[in-house]
């Protein structure tokens, strides 16, 4: 009776108010902390770093109360200051809360060196795909009398023969030297005319030419723009052998087109039907 008579006291209901109050101003207390820890209801515009020095990105970042996380680039860009912010996570523009991390993919000091591939004894075909597929460039195609025709004899960057324990930097261009076989068999000069340059290339590897000088209209197009002039001009006749050099004159002009280049494809008939 004593324990009922304690729970209906004013004893026990004033301890009850206390806990209750205690309770409401922890409560309170909790969610204040809470707000001030996770700044709720504020946040930032995230800046638009490119083009940045990584010290000008980190101490922008740093006035505004923001972390930097820094990713070197896995490409290498000549054409951009080295160290400098290339993009950016999250995106210019973005809200964030004070201390977020913002990550800085940035341009690498300088190419990644890569192992040039073994190419020596390779087909010719073969060379250029595994020197194109570990991001090297082609360069020049010569040749030489040797008894594996369209075979890789060496493989040569400024001059210096190569091996396969060399490093190159990534992008960088390689030559080929390519056996011509037992014989000097001579072939047709391609006709380029009307063609345009991605073409032109492909049609010049395909059959072990290279490309000599190279002229473009003033302020012409790469992209539209079309053979006009070539030299030597095109032959139905076996006289220059692989490894030769094609020169090609560029243009958007269409009233530059040659009309003499009908009487080659006449020719062209002619002899198809002989």
């Amino acid at each position: 009776m004593s324990f009922l008579r304690f729970l209906g006291s004013k004893t026990f209901l004033y301890q009850i108010l206390i806990l209750l109050l205690v309770v409401v101003v922890a409560v309170y207390g909790f969610l204040k902390w809470a707000d001030y820890y996770t700044m709720h209801g504020y946040e930032l515009n995230v800046p638009d770093l490119k083009g940045y020095s990584l010290f000008e990105a980190e101490s922008e970042l740093q006035r505004l109360e923001l972390k930097s996380v820094v990713l070197d680039s896995s490409e290498y860009y000549p054409d951009k200051p080295i160290l400098s912010v290339i993009s950016q996570y999250p995106a210019p523009g973005a809200k964030v809360k004070p201390g977020k991390e913002i990550k800085l993919t940035v341009n690498p000091s300088g190419p990644r060196l890569v192992k040039v591939p073994n190419l020596v004894e390779r087909s010719r075909r073969r060379a250029i795909y595994d020197l194109e597929s570990k991001g090297f460039r082609l360069g020049r195609i010569s040749y030489v009398p040797y008894i594996g025709r369209d075979m890789v004899v060496a493989a040569q960057h400024n001059g210096r023969e190569l091996s396969s324990n060399d490093y190159l930097p990534k992008g960088s261009v390689i030559d080929l030297v390519v056996g011509l076989g037992l014989d000097n068999e001579l072939i047709e000069v391609p006709y380029l005319l009307g063609k345009n340059f991605a073409t032109v290339k492909n049609i010049l590897l395909s059959r072990g030419l290279n490309l000599g000088f190279i002229a473009f209209d003033y302020g012409t197009d790469t992209a539209k723009a079309f053979v006009y002039r070539q030299e030597p001009m095109p032959s139905l006749d076996k006289t220059i052998m692989r490894g030769s050099e094609i020169s090609i004159w560029l243009t958007t002009d269409n009233t530059k087109m040659p009309v003499d280049s009908l009487t080659y494809f006449s020719n062209l008939v002619t002899e198809d039907e002989d």
